[in-house]
């Protein structure tokens, strides 16, 4: 006589089954909707750290060859936002702290460098948000923390942030029917009639102190909704990132000489305007969901995703668990 299974083990069996087929399933998916363009000339890059912890990761660096820093909060409420140095393949996590030594608890949405002096992009919610300030020297210490040292007032909301050649690049993220909106005036009709609804700040930044020269940001961009991060190409080309939940992320790639420009009264002051729009837009890279900054060398676009945290987990049977990298021209 042919010997029953007993019913829990085949109740076990068939449930495992049926994640292995999900599992399988999500994979398929994720690589038929993506293979077409991305994962053709998509390249694996560094293993993203923090992710079986409660590390969501936001804010991409490059400081140095071979050093990286990767900022992001903590999905537990209260606890400290944290920036992972990645040094020659080194990982070291720092948590993040107030100069009061209580915990900073920061979205900790971009991360970027200038001079000594690391920057955290810090949202408020309110109109006026910061770019919080540490020290270089504090996140290479070795003792695991680092502490807020000072912050740069931004009038606008802030979700990203990068220097380049002395000049902070701080931007917004805006998502209609969300509460990551952006004033009406940041509502800008670009002149190929493209509707943009949010702003990028551009400042000068004194090289002793760390701080802006003036108050009043010398350039604007204009951009589109759902913007994560950005970077410049070596030709010259602005790439933004943008995402929302589980829809495709997209890199947007701009040709600025051929950008329409423009200016717009902005802190009291007449400010020109460059608009990221259809006039200038040169590539667009749909790539699997949940894409946050950005880092281009070497002719590619490193992208962050922060779809393989503990907080979203499905990143973790699809590509999120890595950074993957995509040419630019």
């Amino acid at each position: 006589m042919k010997k029953r299974i007993p019913l829990p083990v085949r109740i076990t069996a068939l449930v495992l089954g049926g994640i292995l087929t999900l599992i399988g399933l999500v994979w398929v998916v994720e690589k038929f909707i993506f293979a077409s363009f991305f994962f053709k000339g998509a390249k694996t890059e560094m293993a993203i750290p923090g992710l079986w912890s409660g590390f969501v990761p936001q804010g991409f660096e490059k400081v140095d060859e071979d050093f990286y820093l990767i900022s992001g909060y903590d999905k537990t409420e209260g606890e400290p936002s944290t920036i992972y140095t990645v040094k020659e393949g080194e990982r070291t996590g720092y948590k993040l702290y107030n100069a009061d030594g209580s915990a900073y608890t920061s979205h900790a949405g971009g991360v970027t460098h200038f001079n000594g002096f690391v920057y955290i992009a810090n949202d408020t919610g309110e109109d006026t948000t910061y770019c919080d300030m540490f020290l270089l020297s504090d996140l290479t210490d070795g003792d695991n923390k680092a502490t807020k040292t000072d912050g740069i007032a931004i009038p606008n909301r802030l979700a990203y942030c990068s220097v380049y050649d002395g000049k902070l690049h701080v931007g917004a993220f805006y998502r209609e029917g969300s509460q990551y909106l952006t004033p009406e005036s940041h509502h800008l009709t670009t002149p190929c009639g493209d509707q943009n609804t949010a702003l990028m700040l551009v400042y000068t930044l004194d090289e002793k102190t760390g701080k802006p020269v003036s108050d009043t940001p010398e350039h604007i961009y204009s951009t589109l909704s759902n913007v994560q991060g950005m970077c410049f190409t070596e030709s010259g080309r602005m790439v933004l990132s943008t995402s929302w939940g589980l829809n495709p992320s997209y890199l947007y790639a701009y040709d600025l000489e051929e950008a329409s420009t423009g200016s717009m009264q902005f802190n009291g002051a007449e400010v020109p305007v460059t608009y990221l729009d259809g006039d200038s837009l040169t590539q667009t890279v749909k790539c699997p969901p949940m894409s946050e900054e950005l880092v281009y060398e070497n002719g590619r676009v490193l992208i962050l995703s922060e779809s393989a945290c503990m907080k979203y987990v499905f990143g973790k049977i699809m590509s999120g668990n890595f950074m993957r990298s995509f040419p630019i021209a």
